[in-house]
């Protein structure tokens, strides 16, 4: 395969794997919409993403094999391809939480709920996809200085973890604590919320590693040591 065409197939196999991405991110934009206002429209529109994200993760992954075997990729090709196949796998397994998530606004639909861990709840929602969102754009754009820095916002969805957990744990002696089955379903939703919100940084890390080739835990060790000594 000559060289200038297996670029093509490569710059290819990125542009359906970002494509692939802002699908996912579709997704989270109705997951947010679903939590923030009850639309049970949002949520049901992302009922059976999973089959089709799995599907369509296949399809990239294949790809990536075909690639390696028709020609022997250089290093940087093949730490092009192995991110590819790791991102296609964080965007695969966001778009699964995504629809568990719907699924749990659509079964308790119009039961009751508590005030302030369902505030948490959606600012979390927010958090996490602007994280998946931002790692995307990090990916795109190869901007490994926005890598580090989204370790930070990150940091905000473990406070909001923490405090929804406190929240469910320890509901209001008086005032209307929810349903126990929303509770139950508020808990599975805190921990899918962290979940996504991690494939978003490990996106980041993956662009890292693409970018210079280290190791994606010593890379970020040193991103974030140097921004320790900056400050």
């Amino acid at each position: 395969m000559p060289r200038e065409t297996f670029q093509q197939e490569l710059d290819s196999l990125v542009a359906t794997v970002l494509d692939l991405g802002r699908e996912v991110l579709g997704s989270l934009d109705d997951m947010v919409e679903a939590l923030e206002t009850g639309d049970i429209g949002a949520a049901n529109r992302e009922i059976g993403v999973d089959a089709r994200y799995k599907a369509r993760g296949t399809e990239i992954e294949r790809d990536c094999m075909l690639l390696q075997a028709r020609q022997a990729p250089v290093a940087k090709d093949l730490r092009l391809i192995y991110t590819v196949m790791s991102l296609t796998n964080h965007l695969v397994r966001s778009g699964t939480l995504c629809e568990h998530i719907c699924h749990a606004v659509a079964d308790t639909a119009g039961q009751e709920r508590n005030e302030e861990l369902q505030r948490t709840l959606v600012e979390m929602a927010r958090t996490a996809r602007d994280i998946f969102h931002e790692g995307l754009e990090i990916f795109e754009t190869r901007d490994i200085e926005r890598a580090r820095e989204l370790q930070a916002s990150d940091d905000r969805v473990d406070l909001l973890y923490s405090e929804a957990l406190n929240l469910i744990a320890n509901p209001p002696a008086d005032g209307n604590t929810g349903s126990p089955e929303w509770r139950m379903r508020a808990a599975l939703i805190v921990h899918y919320l962290e979940r996504i919100a991690d494939h978003g940084v490990d996106i980041g890390a993956l662009t890292v590693f693409l970018v210079t080739g280290e190791r994606i835990e010593d890379a970020m060790e040193q991103y974030t040591n140097r921004g320790n000594r900056e400050g």
